[in-house]
C-alpha cells in the first residue's frame, strides 16, 4: 500500500486551495498593476506635447503678426522720412521766394522813394517809414486789433533794430489825456520790438489787442521808434477805424 507521504507532486499541487494564484498570474497582476501610472504618465506626457504644440503654434502666429506690424511701420516711417524730405524742400523753396519778393519790394520802395524825393523833402533819406497802419473794431466794445508795417530806406545789408512805442491821445471826462502802449494792453506790452531788413508787420500776434479805458474818446495815434534811446522817427496820423469787424 502506498502511503500518503509518497503523493505525487500532481497531488500537491491539487491541494493549493481555490483562492490562490499561480505565479504566472501572479505576474500578469503585478505587470498590470505596474503599467497603470505609467499609462497614466504616457497620457499626461500626451496631453503636455499638445498644449506644448499649442504654445509653440500661438506664438510662431503672435511672432508673425508682430513682423507684419514692424514692416508696416518700417513703411510709414520711411514714407514719413520721404514727406519730410519734401516739407523741407517745400519750406526752403518758400524762405527763397519769400526773400526773393522782400528783396523786389525793398527795391521798389527805393525807387519810389528817389520818385518822391523830386516832390518831398528828405524822401531818400536812409530812416523809418510806417507804411501802413490798420484799426479794426471787435465785438467787444472798446476792443480793437491792430496792424502796423514798418519799412525802412537805406542799405541792403543792415538790420534795424529798435522799438515802437504807441500811444493814444482823446478826450476823457472833458479833459486830454495821453493813453500808452501798456495802458492800452492792460500792462503786457510796453513796446512793439523791431528787427529787420526791408519791412516788418507788428505785432507779430494775431489777438493783439487795444483796450481803451473806459469813458475814452480816441483822437490822435503818435507813433515813436527809438534805438538806444534815439528817436528814429516819430509820427502823428489821426483816429480812423479801417477794415472789417472781427
Amino acid at each position: 500500500m502506498v502511503s500518503s507521504e509518497s503523493a505525487s507532486p500532481a497531488a500537491e499541487q491539487s491541494r493549493v486551495p481555490g483562492g490562490a494564484l499561480s505565479r504566472r498570474q501572479q505576474f500578469l497582476v503585478w505587470l498590470l498593476l505596474a503599467g497603470l501610472p505609467l499609462s497614466g504618465l504616457l497620457g499626461w506626457m500626451a496631453a503636455m506635447s499638445s498644449e506644448a504644440m499649442q504654445d509653440y503654434q500661438r506664438l510662431r502666429d503672435e511672432r508673425a503678426g508682430i513682423q507684419a506690424e514692424l514692416e508696416d511701420i518700417r513703411l510709414r516711417h520711411k514714407q514719413l522720412e520721404v514727406d519730410l524730405l519734401v516739407a523741407r524742400q517745400s519750406i526752403g523753396d518758400g524762405q527763397a521766394v519769400i526773400a526773393d519778393l522782400e528783396q523786389q519790394l525793398f527795391r521798389q520802395q527805393q525807387d519810389l522813394a528817389q520818385y518822391q524825393g523830386a516832390l518831398v523833402p528828405n524822401a531818400l533819406a536812409p530812416g523809418v517809414r510806417i507804411q501802413a497802419f490798420e484799426l479794426m473794431r471787435t465785438d467787444v466794445p472798446g476792443v480793437y486789433r491792430y496792424k502796423i508795417m514798418v519799412s525802412r530806406v537805406g542799405s541792403e545789408s543792415e538790420m534795424l533794430e529798435a522799438g515802437l512805442y504807441l500811444t493814444l491821445q482823446g478826450k476823457q471826462e472833458g479833459e486830454v489825456v495821453q493813453v500808452s502802449l501798456a495802458e492800452l494792453s492792460g500792462g503786457r506790452t510796453k513796446s512793439l520790438p523791431l528787427s529787420f531788413r526791408y519791412f516788418q508787420v507788428v505785432p507779430g500776434s494775431e489777438d493783439a489787442e487795444l483796450r481803451l479805458p473806459l469813458g475814452f474818446e480816441p483822437e490822435q495815434i503818435q507813433l515813436k521808434v527809438e534805438q538806444d534811446g534815439k528817436v528814429l522817427l516819430e509820427q502823428v496820423m489821426e483816429w480812423t477805424e479801417t477794415g472789417v469787424r472781427f
